[in-house]
């Protein structure tokens, strides 16, 4: 298990997650340091840090900020990322992705035509349209942006911004 950072930029806003080797990269060439410290210490002959939950960089670190907001590229882990891994037909736990207009009728995966659904809600709609196997999907699909996969990010490190202070 890769253990994962967040990391603010000097303005104390997040600007993504890190691995906890470029975390400890970054306060070792003394670029950031450590807000949130976890359990445990990191050791070397020459270093003893506590283990990094989030830093914060010491210069502000230009980021284009359009960037923020482009479109994410369509995957089956976003997909599933962005529906918190719920079934979109029953609430249960999903692991699939299901094509809201089947593949084989001309659907796309695309952000709008796929849901995370779980294997049985998955079998039972099979190769027809939601409508039309009585199956009404409890959320509808969106689009996902680049800000809103940084902050499930940091939601999935574990950090909860509005405790620190952070949130907007």
């Amino acid at each position: 298990m890769t253990a994962q950072v967040v990391v603010l930029n000097a303005t104390l806003e997040p600007i993504g997650v890190a691995s906890l080797q470029r975390a400890v990269a970054f306060i070792v060439k003394e670029r950031a340091q450590v807000m949130l410290a976890g359990d445990g210490t990191i050791r070397s002959n020459s270093l003893e840090l506590p283990v990094p939950r989030v830093v914060v960089f010491n210069d502000y670190v230009q980021i284009p900020h359009t960037r923020l907001y482009d479109r994410m590229p369509w995957t089956r882990r976003g997909v599933l990322d962005r529906d918190r891994r719920r079934c979109a037909y029953c609430g249960g736990p999903g692991a699939t992705i299901d094509h809201i207009q089947p593949v084989s009728r001309g659907g796309e995966s695309s952000w709008l035509n796929t849901i995370t659904a779980c294997v049985a809600c998955n079998g039972a709609k099979g190769n027809r349209t939601p409508a039309e196997a009585g199956m009404p999907l409890r959320f509808e699909p969106r689009v996902v942006w680049r800000r809103e996969v940084m902050m499930l990010a940091v939601e999935a490190a574990g950090v909860d911004l509005q405790a620190l202070g952070l949130a907007r």
